[in-house]
């Protein structure tokens, strides 16, 4: 009778464990949620992260006449829902998706700084989507495991509520914990190296660029500028040193995939003179013919240089003479004959040869690779302009006006300038000016002074400092923007422009700021008549309209307003 018992009790044990139906019907292929490595989740979503931003600033800035946009002459042909399909999956497929999963993993073990790392780049995605897309899904996002493959989309100001309690979980609850109780260091951090003061630094930045621009959105005001108020005097990204700037930084390697900056390598080619792509030609007209001269400001010879456009861009050639020289058929344009309605606007290319294209050019592409103006060391790690200098790191490119090939200047190691220090001297400056007009010129040069300071600096880190050709002096330079302020009528518009000039290299800033405060005025216009409305937001990607029951596509024949764009100004 004992051997019956042992043998039935061998028996339960046998059946009890061959019913452990989760653990056996578990694919061996296929890791579990929960035995995920938090910390490769982490670089996932850190490295998403950095696509998600260089592909959405890329995608807005031809609009702010930073990159020509050449994909239509008008908005909505150039702007098609197939065109913006990877900043959609970007966002939704892999930060927004890695970020939820690794939240409540990280929250099982203790992790706070991954959960905070997590949540505040999770809340950046969410309101960089809202600025340029709008309503978006949000709280029937990421549900696909709970059968909803429609989410619907949720009002802009519902997500950019979500995405502020993002911000303060992370900094209010994650990031005040110390000792213990604040977990295990995140070790793999690609952008502060777990530093939790910094990442505060950022919560804060970020909420700063949230409540800015629900300040003009009417029934948030009062709220959102008293929030501002605190965040001044709160820990932020506004090192004049750029110790605090939150930067992707890239690196020289070839293999594998490759690291360097996109646009280095878009412009700097395995092959001398394969340069592609056009920066638009009033964004470095504006930096090149400069600003008048107080002593002489009706005499455009005596107008002082923006000091960053020797680090902004680098020619290839130095006159289009020169350009004819070399081949007649390169130049895609006529500069003699502009359009009737580009009066006071550059058009085509103006000497000394500068060549990228103007807005809305969407004619064929010539054989011009060997002569477009390209992108300098800022922020690609591309060459500073030193017409002719030698070029510390690549001597063979020390002839004059060299065309650009691979391992110039920094060779691609170069940055994501998504918040720098610099960009919070501006915000104060805008705000000032806002609240108490005419009294921001102060604050005006501390900001310009410090995106100088900070893009020398950086040139100078990857021995692209100029050695022979000194560019216009800061001192000067901002002698020439008293001047403009003192005769402006409107002085946001002098600071508006200023923050502009310095967002190079992050579009979703400037296309912020122009719906905010309708600076920089005068932007070029497209290159033909009648483009449609300018897009003061995205056309849905194809892959949601298409996919998504719920979804409807915008009507682009009239005005698609982001909810805080509150700014009754036409904006072209």
């Amino acid at each position: 009778m004992k051997k019956i018992y042992r043998k039935f009790a061998v028996l339960l044990i046998l059946l009890a464990s061959a019913c452990n139906l989760d653990g056996d019907l578990q694919d061996p292929n296929q890791i579990s949620v929960s035995g995920a490595d938090v910390n490769l989740l982490m670089n996932a979503v850190q490295l998403d992260f950095a696509d998600f931003f260089v592909n959405i600033s890329g995608t807005v800035d031809p609009l702010m006449r930073m990159q020509s946009m050449t994909g239509g002459f008008r908005y909505q042909t150039a702007y098609q829902p197939q065109f913006v399909d990877f900043i959609w999956t970007a966002a939704y497929r892999n930060v927004l998706t890695n970020a939820e999963t690794l939240i409540p993993i990280a929250t099982s073990k203790n992790l706070t700084t991954h959960v905070a790392v997590a949540e505040l780049l999770e809340a950046y995605t969410y309101i960089t989507l809202v600025d340029v897309f709008g309503d978006v899904p949000q709280s029937e996002a990421l549900k696909a495991t709970t059968g909803n493959f429609n989410p619907k989309a949720d009002g802009g100001e519902a997500v950019y509520d979500k995405a502020i309690a993002l911000i303060k979980d992370a900094r209010d609850t994650q990031l005040t914990l110390s000792g213990s109780a604040a977990g295990a260091a995140l070790s793999r951090d690609i952008y502060y190296g777990g530093d939790r003061t910094l990442w505060t630094a950022l919560a804060n930045s970020l909420e700063l660029k949230a409540q800015l621009n629900l300040s003009i959105f009417p029934s948030r005001a009062a709220g959102a500028n008293a929030r501002i108020t605190a965040l001044l005097a709160s820990n932020l990204i506004d090192k004049a040193d750029g110790s605090e700037d939150f930067t992707y930084k890239y690196g020289t390697a070839t293999v594998p995939g490759g690291s360097r900056h996109p646009l280095y390598d878009q412009y700097y080619g395995a092959t001398k003179g394969q340069a592609g792509g056009y920066i638009n030609t009033q964004f470095m007209y504006e930096l090149f013919k400069g600003k008048p001269d107080p002593t002489d400001p009706t005499n455009p010879a005596k107008w002082t240089n923006d000091p960053r456009w020797r680090y902004y861009f680098y020619r290839q050639v130095g006159s289009k003479t020169t350009m004819d020289l070399t081949d007649p058929k390169a130049l895609g344009c006529t500069p003699a004959a502009p359009p009737v309605h580009y009066a006071g606007y550059p058009f085509c290319f103006f000497d000394p040869g500068f060549y990228g294209r103007d807005h809305g050019d969407a004619s064929g592409t010539p054989p011009d690779s060997p002569f477009v103006t390209c992108w300098g060391v800022y922020p690609c790690g591309g060459r500073s302009d030193d017409n002719g200098a030698t070029n510390s790191t690549n001597p063979s490119s020390s002839t004059t006006f060299a065309s650009t090939t691979r391992g110039d200047g920094a060779n691609g190691a170069g940055i994501l300038p998504i918040y720098m220090g610099f960009f919070t001297d501006f915000v104060k400056a805008e705000i000032q000016e806002r609240t108490s007009p005419g009294s921001g010129l102060a604050q005006l040069h501390i900001a310009i002074t410090n995106s100088i300071t900070s893009v020398k600096a950086f040139a100078a880190a990857k021995k692209q400092a100029l050695a022979t050709q000194v560019p216009t002096t800061t001192v000067k330079y901002l002698l020439a923007i008293d001047y403009q302020y003192g005769v402006a009528t409107r002085k946001m518009d002098i600071v508006g422009k200023e923050f502009y000039v310095a967002c190079w290299g992050n579009g979703v800033e400037a296309y912020n700021l122009y719906r905010r405060t309708s600076a920089p005025k005068n932007l070029q216009p497209t290159i033909q008549t009648g483009p449609g409305p300018w897009l003061r937001s995205m056309t849905y990607p194809a892959v949601y309209v298409n996919l998504n029951s719920n979804a409807k596509q915008k009507d682009y024949t009239v005005t698609n307003k982001v909810f805080w764009d509150g700014n009754s100004d036409q904006l072209n």
